[in-house]
């Protein structure tokens, strides 16, 4: 069953964590720099908190039904641990379509998780993983599975998720610097869940907010031009989604080698390895935290950690 556009159960309350209980941190990790670590969270990246949200949901409205009903959604890796983790709790299996460009270990560790890697033989015959998902869910009963197809880059809960969750958890935590008046949010793009939600979280909450999207050196999202870069989870070749221009005011491409050098001093000042999306945002925002002071600082997210990218 395909489900682009699900109907959204709010929780009854805002909700201050990434769903494990406690939020992960917003730290002052520099001068005029917050970074929130949502590396932290279970699956190690902010996927969870959609992956969470749309299961949570789809069970809800009867679209997921435990003991019949098989997830199926293709990824580079993130949402699909996110997945894995929030279908275990409930009982229900995963089927990823992961291509084979993206890490290595990102797939063997999906498997660990609990997840079952798809279409491997089409994959290596030149098949997209849209098309590996596609086949599958024509071929339901064949593969003797009831599919419910979760298709991240069309459904609304990815944005509900930071909108309602992720979004105020940060406001919330913004309380520790009381004197913040203006926010520089320096963000990548993949479908723009993440972007989007915590922008009108952060505006609703009252703040001045200049949003500002990294892309990859030779990538223009907004007019559909992508080349091919090391930077999976962002500008992935497709115009993103949920992303509405009139939010951004500023774009700025980042380099590999720029991306690399911010992993780099960032791990040895800090003993942290941020992953590549998170390292080209820390590459522009620590710039832009330059003219930061008390009333104004720059706002990015740790997306992932940069183990699954070491090669």
């Amino acid at each position: 069953m395909t489900v682009s556009a699900p109907e959204i159960h709010p929780p009854s309350t805002i909700q201050q964590s990434s769903g494990n209980g406690l939020p992960t941190p917003l730290r002052e990790i520099e001068p005029g720099l917050l970074l929130k670590f949502e590396c932290d969270n279970p699956g190690g990246s902010h996927k969870v908190r959609a992956a969470r949200f749309i299961v949570r949901n789809a069970i809800a409205c009867g679209d997921i039904v435990p003991g019949r009903t098989t997830v199926i959604e293709k990824t580079g890796g993130n949402f699909g641990f996110g997945l894995a983790i929030a279908c275990q709790a409930h009982g229900v299996p995963v089927d990823l379509a992961v291509g084979l460009g993206f890490s290595g270990v990102k797939r063997r560790c999906l498997e660990l998780f609990g997840a079952r890697l798809i279409g491997l033989d089409m994959l290596e015959r030149g098949a997209t993983p849209r098309e590996v998902i596609e086949w599958h869910l024509a071929h339901q009963q064949e593969c003797e599975r009831s599919y419910f197809y979760t298709d991240q880059f069309h459904n609304s809960g990815s944005v509900a998720a930071h909108e309602l969750e992720t979004g105020p958890e940060i406001v919330a935590q913004l309380k520790a610097w009381p004197r913040i008046q203006k926010l520089t949010f320096v963000a990548c793009a993949g479908t723009g869940a993440s972007l989007v939600g915590i922008t009108r979280a952060l505006k609703s909450a009252g703040y001045a907010l200049n949003v500002v999207l990294v892309e990859p050196q030779g990538c223009d999202s907004r007019h559909g031009v992508f080349v091919d870069h090391k930077l999976e989870g962002m500008s992935v070749g497709v115009a993103p989604p949920f992303l509405g221009w009139r939010l951004i005011d500023e774009v700025r491409t980042v380099s590999y080698e720029q991306v690399l050098d911010a992993r780099k001093s960032f791990a040895r000042i800090h003993g942290l390895l941020p992953g590549n999306t998170a390292a080209a945002c820390l590459s522009v925002a620590r710039e832009l935290a330059h003219d930061a002071g008390d009333t104004h600082k720059v706002l990015s997210i740790l997306y992932d950690h940069g183990l699954w990218y070491v090669r």
